[in-house]
């Protein structure tokens, strides 16, 4: 083994010292400190306009991890998961979380305890740009109606596609049977803030769905 194979076997970027007071991931322990450094700087460099996205890329990798992950349908299938914020225009990476497994932990103070792991996931990338009027895109991995009710108190808008299985999706919303371009709406009111949910159908079982408020009006659509 070379002196430059050496080191790219071995190189670390904590000391090992600091272990005993470590509170990040602890699979990410050696690297911690590089990626506490790009997310900051990312998001001290550049603030992202009104329309935002999260997604889960995968990083291509094969060599060994215990959280790597393969997924078949993505263009790598072999990889390490992450979950990205990025500006919808342009693509500009904000904020990020790297998947180490089940036991990923995500912080963030907005986090309570019947909050499940994708809101969790959701919350924790936005927390920065909560209250601030912000339009959220995402698929259906990470939406729900629990989800889009909690940012509505928070003050940011929701787009994006529903699973029609998720839990309190209005009733008239999933059976009503449309034809491509055809919209149904529905609203609920809670905690002051009316949520208004609209199917729009694209082709076959593919559907559109937003989720839009205003505070203290609480009409049907």
């Amino acid at each position: 083994m070379d002196r430059f194979e050496s080191i790219c076997n071995f190189m670390h970027f904590n000391n090992n010292d600091n272990i005993g007071t470590y509170q990040g991931p602890s699979k990410l322990f050696k690297i911690y400190p590089v990626l506490s450094h790009l997310n900051t700087k990312f998001q001290s460099l550049y603030l992202p306009g009104q329309n935002i996205t999260i997604d889960e890329p995968l990083t291509l990798w094969r060599g060994r991890f215990s959280f790597r992950q393969y997924i078949p349908l993505k263009s790598f299938k072999f990889g390490i998961k992450s979950y990205e914020l990025c500006e919808s225009s342009s693509g500009y990476l904000w904020a990020f979380i790297i998947y180490t497994g089940k036991d990923t932990v995500f912080q963030t103070a907005f986090i309570s305890g019947d909050t499940n792991k994708t809101a969790e996931i959701v919350l924790s990338l936005v927390e920065p740009l909560l209250k601030k009027g912000r339009m959220l895109w995402m698929d259906n991995f990470y939406n729900s109606p629990a989800l889009i009710q909690r940012l509505r108190t928070l003050k940011t808008e929701c787009v994006g596609t529903l699973r029609l299985s998720r839990k309190d999706v209005p009733q008239r919303v999933k059976e009503k049977k449309l034809k491509k371009g055809e919209l149904v709406g529905s609203s609920t009111f809670r905690t002051g803030v009316r949520s208004e949910v609209e199917r729009q159908k694209r082709s076959g079982n593919d559907f559109d769905l937003s989720w839009r408020g205003n505070k203290n009006e609480a009409n049907e659509i």
